[in-house]
């Protein structure tokens, strides 16, 4: 394996600065594996810090890297972007029709035996819209990071 690219340096990065925001996430928002209720005032600050903190660390993760400067990419490096967002999107997909698939079987068969997710509570809706982003976000930040690893092994 060669050494490693700013491209995929700055998606470790991302996918570090991404895991360590969902953990204080997903601390303002569970006492164990139940969602809290909160106001709607209280999800509007975190979803306000979450913003924040992706935000200036995306930038941070831009500004420093292993050699300092901004590298042009390449065919290779557009073709990984695109396929990594094709994942991301392709992950999108399925899971906001999860949550739609949930909400209609909870109002069409009451008394389903599928695993329930109460949508009408706004904490439990925020909950699962913004972990499926997180998690679509990591999954393109990985898929980066293996299309990289693969694609450097085998050249």
């Amino acid at each position: 394996m060669g050494s490693i690219t700013r491209t995929e340096w700055e998606a470790w990065g991302s996918l570090i600065v991404l895991a360590a925001v969902f953990w204080w996430f997903q601390m303002r928002m569970l006492d164990g594996f139940t969602i809290v209720d909160q106001s709607a005032g209280r999800l509007l600050g975190v979803f306000f810090v979450v913003i924040a903190a992706t935000t200036v660390a995306e930038i941070l993760i831009a500004i420093v890297g292993p050699d300092g400067r901004k590298v042009a990419k390449d065919e290779r490096d557009h073709a990984i972007e695109a396929r990594a967002g094709q994942n991301e999107r392709l992950f999108l997909i399925v899971a906001i029709n999860v949550l739609i698939w949930q909400a209609l079987w909870e109002g069409a068969i009451a008394g389903h035996v599928f695993p329930k997710i109460d949508l009408t509570r706004l904490p439990v809706l925020f909950f699962w819209l913004l972990t499926i982003l997180f998690a679509g976000e990591m999954i393109k930040r990985i898929s980066t990071i293996w299309l990289y690893r693969t694609q450097s092994a085998a050249g």
